[in-house]
Order: structure tokens, then C-alpha cells, then sequence
């Protein structure tokens, strides 16, 4: 049994590739680029935090400073302003963390999306008290792999390593466990390359969101 769950966000709980892939297309076009991507080709620029989602957004400009700049500059505005459009959580996924709070077990969220984002986002789409602590990422910290939000919450709260399960749907996620020493839950609805041989390490492979409650309780 798992006393605590630490959910990974996009991809996990919550849709929100459309309005990511809207977002990024119209700061491109601001930008003066003349190509643009579909909700597929968006899913390989996620995962790490916003600022490789711009750099790898950029192409053959990836490593250029002034195009980052720019880029991002308009992109986070219009992110912010565009993610409540598709956003959504994922079918079933809110029943579940209904169901796991009803048994006492906590759940938490650490996101590699910036943390003013993620603050925005929860009280759109979840009851209040159904996450202890959610947490994206601020001004300096480094994103998953770095475990030093999973491990402060641990220490927080003194829980056992063993008694926590990270849950996410992409190879950060995966690695981040790894990091943290804690097990691991991918989901496969999300936007992960679940072949990929990191994410072949996870303990557990869920198709829907009802498969917590067994594995949790």
C-alpha cells in the first residue's frame, strides 16, 4: 500500500496538448516563422520544462540566445492566456483522486511546468483539498530528473520512500523516481514514448486512471 502519490501534470491529470500546441504555433507565427505543429509533433517538445519546449520549438535555432529570447517571450503570455481553452482532465482521473483522498491517501503534484502556471491551472479543474502541496517550477530550479521537490516533500512530511509512488507518463517522470528512490507509476494515455527504455523501468504500466486505487490500496 502507497500512503502518497506525487503526480507529474500534462500528460497525467491534465489534456493540455492542444492548448500548448495553439500557444506555440501563434508565437511562432508572431515570430516570423513559416512552419508550425500538430498536436502529435507538439507531444516531442514537452516533458522537460517550458524553456526546452521553446528551444526545441526553434529547430536549427535551438542554440541560438536572441531567437530563445524572443520566442519565449511571446510564447508564455499566450500560454498562459490560451491554457484553459482544450484543457481538461483526463477521463476518469478525477473519480480516482476522489476515491484516493476518501482512503487517506495524500497526493501531491510537482510539475515541470512554471509554477505560476501550475497554480493557475488546479482550481480550475480540481476540488480544493484533493492535493496537499502542488508545485511547478520557479525562477532557478532545475526541472525533473532534479528530485529536489519530490525529496523535499518527503522529508516534509516524513514519509517513507518505500510508501511513495511518483506518477507521471513520460521519461522525466520515470527518471525523477529513479532520482528520488521511489516507485514509479507511467501512464499511457499521456504523451510519453512508452518504448522508450527509461520508461520500461517504471513498476507499473497503467491504461486508465481506476488502476491507482488497486495498486495504491
Amino acid at each position: 500500500m502507497y500512503k502518497a502519490l506525487i503526480f507529474d501534470l500534462d500528460g497525467t491529470l491534465l489534456d493540455t496538448i492542444t492548448d500548448i500546441t495553439e500557444a506555440i504555433n501563434e508565437a511562432l507565427k508572431e515570430c516570423g516563422y513559416q512552419y508550425s505543429y500538430d498536436r502529435e509533433s507538439t507531444k516531442t517538445l514537452i516533458g522537460d520544462g517550458s524553456d526546452t519546449l521553446v528551444r526545441r520549438a526553434l529547430r536549427e535555432k535551438s542554440g541560438d540566445v536572441d531567437a530563445f529570447s524572443k520566442l519565449n517571450r511571446v510564447y508564455m503570455p499566450l500560454y498562459l492566456e490560451y491554457q484553459n481553452r482544450h484543457t481538461k482532465p483526463f477521463p476518469g482521473i478525477v473519480e480516482a483522486l476522489e476515491e484516493l483522498k476518501k482512503a487517506g491517501v495524500d497526493c501531491f503534484i510537482v510539475s515541470n511546468k512554471p509554477d505560476h502556471l501550475v497554480q493557475d491551472l488546479i482550481p480550475r479543474y480540481f476540488k480544493d483539498g484533493l492535493f496537499k502541496e502542488c508545485h511547478g517550477i520557479k525562477n532557478g530550479e532545475s526541472v525533473k530528473p532534479d528530485p529536489h521537490q519530490v525529496n523535499r516533500i518527503i522529508e516534509k512530511y516524513g514519509l517513507d520512500r518505500h510508501k511513495v509512488l511518483y506518477v507521471g507518463d513520460s521519461r522525466p517522470d520515470v527518471e525523477v523516481s529513479i532520482n528520488a528512490q521511489v516507485d514509479c507509476a507511467l501512464c499511457k494515455w499521456g504523451y510519453g514514448d512508452y518504448l522508450d527504455p527509461i520508461c520500461l523501468k517504471a513498476k507499473f504500466a497503467l491504461e486508465e486512471p481506476r488502476e491507482l486505487l488497486s495498486i495504491a490500496l
